[in-house]
């Protein structure tokens, strides 16, 4: 199976080192192709707006994208997605924006299944109603607490929208905006998800089950912000989901959009400058000096790249720049991409997402790598051949697998100078080591799967920073801190006229909290758009 993003029976997309456009200038310039400059891309061609995105790797779709090895094939970051029935907002702007080309299947009940230090197994269910009657059978003495908890989470998921809204408005209009109490009279996003639980009154092991899915954003509860941590419980109230076809139909879908309405999508095109008119957007310098003019600048490439890496230094030394570049960053992480030969699925595997926990400490980022005997803190494990339906294992019984964890990023940091393709021989035994010790412990807990284990190659933060410039190798841009979502220089608009922000960095974090980024930034431009986000 290709993992090449096709449209029309054509790649989607061009290599700017093998083709030079002949047209320079645009209606507006996405910098970045990752779900959010996507979303935003698609949703401002839609409205016949005629688009370049510019995308510095050799293939689009950020951490939607996939690749290939050996004859098997990964996603870079597509392993759980919620909210996908047809009824729900989020599948709404899917279809609207994929013109309804993406079928998403369930990963099934459970979605997530937690094998604890003990041995014992956690299930998350595709219901939530099933999900609270369970931790109130495990937990019959905290029943109060429970209906607490997620009275708490319902009040402040239902705030998100106002939230986000917000930031697409003037920076005046937001902070007079958020004068306004919300509807359940808190401001849940200034507090964390530990003070919650306080409040709430939850202690002991519930306090672990109601937070062990807090590497879907992140933070840990000690600093995660509980709007965020409640927006995760909503997301998944109904299980989750993959794309038919892998995750490399987002790119196909919505930047054929781009394609159809006479935009450009270019790949290995580093851009180096945001041109600037005075205090005006109008274009942008890449690494080989060539210039694109548009009327609108987007940057999807991060908040903090963008003001770092692309605008004159006096930005960086403004308030603007200052407070966002205060802001802490997202932990960073290592991948073990594993390829298997045979029935893994007879073996024990399932198209629904495995995490196995050598702690009850939900407030520990990383895996103490220095430390020999130290078994990860935690280890997620997807299987992506077994979550969609359209994959061909062939005659060998060809399956892939991920497994992902948090590491320092003080441990690669001194390998940082050196290049992706000239790395080191220290660097590769460390990731040996890194792979053998992940290995080791998936030996002990899914044996039977293991035995079929036949390729694998481990992804480390420099791996990240360089394919995607992720600010130390940042698994989900800025972190999900109350800090975070009291910023209020955080937002698609800039002081920079004609320059907007989009990306996980002005939404919330994962494949949909892009999205949704996407759109809102694309509304900031095209103000018909904000219907799409309330219908």
């Amino acid at each position: 199976m290709s993992v090449i993003p096709m449209h029309k029976g054509k790649r989607v997309y061009y290599d700017f080192k093998k083709i030079k456009p002949e047209d320079d200038t645009f209606d507006v310039i996405v910098i970045g192709s990752g779900i959010g400059g996507m979303a935003c891309a698609a949703a401002l061609a839609k409205k016949k707006y005629r688009v370049l995105v510019l995308e510095k790797h050799y293939i689009p779709g950020g951490f939607t994208h996939s690749y290939a090895r050996k004859g098997y094939q990964w996603d870079a970051g597509v392993h759980a997605i919620g909210e996908m029935q047809e009824y729900k907002q989020p599948r709404k702007v899917l279809d609207w924006l994929s013109n309804n080309q993406i079928d998403m299947v369930s990963l099934g009940n459970p979605y997530d299944q937690f094998m604890m230090p003990d041995g014992s197994m956690v299930n998350f269910p595709d219901n939530s109603a099933e999900f609270v009657k369970e931790l109130k059978t495990m937990f019959p003495e905290q029943s109060d607490a429970i209906d607490k908890y997620f009275k708490m989470v319902r009040d402040a998921s239902k705030t998100s929208s106002k939230l986000f809204a917000l930031k697409t408005m003037p920076e005046w209009l937001d902070k007079a905006g958020s004068r306004i109490p919300n509807r359940s009279g808190r401001d849940w996003w200034a507090m964390t998800t530990t003070e919650a639980l306080d409040e709430a009154g939850v202690e002991g092991k519930l306090r672990t089950f109601l937070t062990v899915h807090w590497g879907y954003a992140g933070s840990i509860p000690d600093d995660s912000s509980f709007g965020m941590h409640a927006l995760l419980h909503k997301h998944f109230w109904n299980g989750g989901y993959y794309p038919r076809h892998g995750s490399k139909v987002f790119a196909a879908t919505f930047l054929g959009n781009v394609v159809d309405n006479g935009g450009l999508v270019l790949v290995n095109t580093p851009v180096t400058k945001i041109n600037l008119k005075g205090n005006k957007a109008t274009g942008v310098t890449l690494q080989d000096g060539t210039i694109f003019n548009a009327k609108y600048v987007i940057s999807a490439a991060g908040a903090k790249n963008t003001i770092n890496k692309m605008l004159p230094e006096k930005y960086s030394e403004t308030k603007w720049g200052q407070s966002i570049n205060d802001l802490e960053d997202s932990p960073p992480y290592i991948c073990l991409n594993m390829g298997f030969k045979g029935d893994i699925k007879k073996a024990g595997a399932r198209s629904s997402n495995l995490w196995l926990y050598g702690t009850w400490d939900n407030n520990q980022y990383y895996w103490d790598i220095n430390d020999p005997e130290a078994i990860p803190h935690i280890l997620y494990i997807s299987f992506p051949s077994l979550k969609d339906p359209e994959h061909n294992a062939g005659p060998h019984e060809k399956h892939t697998g991920e497994c992902v964890t948090f590491i320092d990023w003080k441990t690669v940091e001194k390998w940082k100078e050196s290049t992706e393709e000239n790395r080191p021989e220290d660097y590769h035994s460390f990731k040996e080591k890194l792979a053998e010790r992940m290995i080791e412990v998936m030996k002990e807990k899914i044996p039977d799967v293991m035995k079929h284990l036949d390729y694998w190659e481990l992804s480390t933060p420099l791996t990240t920073t360089h394919y995607t410039d992720a600010v130390k190798g940042a698994i989900y841009g800025l972190a999900v801190t109350p800090k975070r979502y009291a910023c209020k220089s955080l937002r698609t608009r800039t002081p920079i006229k004609q320059l907007y922000l989009t990306g996980v960095d002005v939404g919330s974090v994962g494949v949909i909290g892009g999205m949704f980024a996407g759109v809102l930034t694309a509304a900031t431009i095209e103000k018909s758009l904000f219907s799409l986000l309330i219908r």
